[in-house]
């Protein structure tokens, strides 16, 4: 189960990436049901950069992959589905990642704002980077996943190893 105390983690993380770029961002993560555990909004970012964090997030933790990658595998009924039917936002564009724990979809990371999608991405990544040894940090881009361990981390072709949904 994604805790407070990671969310606030892999939040500050993401808000001291988007300071490093000069970016100001929202950063939301929440939990496999698409719901909010952590949400911040830097001064200076657009107000519609709140929607687009949380619509994030939920793509990522609906999916199980990162928002926007372009994966049509969704499960028919997600766990996200009530949150969604509710009215929270669900943004395919990038910047959105899943927090993933054992194989099972655990939540997601969601930024929004950044003068670029992948300035998104990136600060989303670094927020997952702050779970190292709690969560497997997915290298989407070449198609590998990075399982964070004790020893370091390990790589393993993602097709092979999808996180399965609980």
């Amino acid at each position: 189960m994604l805790r407070l105390e990671d969310a606030n983690r892999a939040t500050l993380a993401a808000l001291g990436k988007a300071k490093e770029l000069s970016a100001r961002i929202c950063v939301t993560v929440c939990d496999s049901y698409g719901r909010l555990i952590a949400h911040q909004r830097m001064d200076g970012a657009f107000a519609e950069a709140a929607t687009g964090s949380i619509g994030k997030a939920i793509a990522a933790a609906e999916s199980g992959s990162p928002s926007g990658s372009g994966i049509n595998d969704l499960p028919l009924h997600p766990r996200t589905g009530i949150a969604i039917g509710e009215g929270l936002p669900n943004v395919s564009r990038l910047g959105g990642l899943p927090v993933i724990r054992d194989g099972e979809v655990e939540g997601a990371i969601g930024v929004a704002g950044g003068l670029t999608d992948e300035q998104d991405e990136e600060c989303a990544r670094a927020g997952l980077a702050s779970l190292k040894g709690r969560a497997e940090v997915q290298k989407w881009s070449s198609w590998c996943m990075i399982r964070a361990s004790k020893d370091g981390l390990a790589r393993f072709p993602s097709e092979r190893h999808r996180p399965r949904r609980r």
